[in-house]
């Protein structure tokens, strides 16, 4: 019987490794090794790859960003009330997601959400995450 397995052939490229002394050790300076130091330097600090995020978190989304944003201004007193922050909220959603632009699908989104307890909790959450 062949080393290779019966059936298979034992063909070169095949997965399972070099059979014999053909290809038993790497060539000097291409190691497994080099590979790992040239990936390691990579890593910045934080241990993320890359040094990119030196400013800080940001929102990957455009309409967190843009959340943020509103929630800032409120805090900074940009707006009148947390009614008229989540207006501005949902037509930027509307604005961004949707494409559209309409006053009246905008104020009755924001009536619902005030009026539903589980999303008014996530709307108080928000507007208190800004810095």
């Amino acid at each position: 019987m062949a080393v290779g397995g019966v059936g298979r052939g034992g063909g070169k490229g095949r997965a399972g490794g070099a059979k014999g002394a053909a290809g038993a050790a790497p060539a000097a300076g291409s190691s497994f090794g080099g590979k790992v130091d040239k990936a390691e330097s990579l890593v910045g600090p934080s241990g993320l790859v890359g040094s990119s995020n030196v400013q800080g978190p940001q929102a990957a989304d455009p309409v967190a960003a843009q959340a943020v944003a509103i929630a800032r201004k409120l805090k900074q007193g940009g707006f009148k009330s947390k009614e008229e922050a989540t207006k501005a909220l949902v037509a930027e959603i509307l604005k961004e997601k949707l494409r559209m632009k309409s006053s009246s699908l905008t104020s009755k989104i924001t009536d619902a959400l005030q009026d539903d307890p589980r999303l008014n909790q996530v709307l108080e959450r928000l507007w208190s995450k800004a810095e």
